[in-house]
């Protein structure tokens, strides 16, 4: 019997919920009618959940680190100066409110210096 890819497909795109709205009930039916789309159903949904923790739902943010240690895989040593690393500390999303927060203090400083002086 030969295998049919694009119900291994149709499969696995429904079971990770990439279908629209009307394919998704076309393939929902043919999971009722076909026992070779129930059986790949099955075969990707088990495979997927394995693989991620669906009950989760919470995202993650991987650590800073990250970025780097995939640009070294990459690219390989590359030397960073300390001011390409300050920039890139300065540009990290998880720093972006300290940051603003600098920023802020910065300008009323200044404002603050400016009015004693004039």
């Amino acid at each position: 019997m030969a295998v049919n890819t694009e119900k291994i497909a149709l499969a696995g795109e429904l079971a990770l919920g990439l279908l629209e709205e009307g394919e998704g009930e076309r393939a929902r039916h043919d999971l009722d009618d076909d026992p070779e789309m129930r059986e790949a159903y099955r075969y990707w949904s088990e495979r997927f959940t394995a693989h991620y923790d669906i009950g989760a739902g919470a995202e993650v943010a991987p650590p800073p680190r990250v970025l780097s240690n995939i640009e070294l895989t990459l690219f390989g040593e590359q030397s960073r100066s300390v001011r390409g690393g300050l920039i890139d500390a300065v540009r990290a999303p998880e720093n972006r409110a300290l940051v603003v927060t600098l920023a802020v203090a910065k300008a009323a400083l200044l404002a603050w210096i400016i009015y004693l002086f004039v």
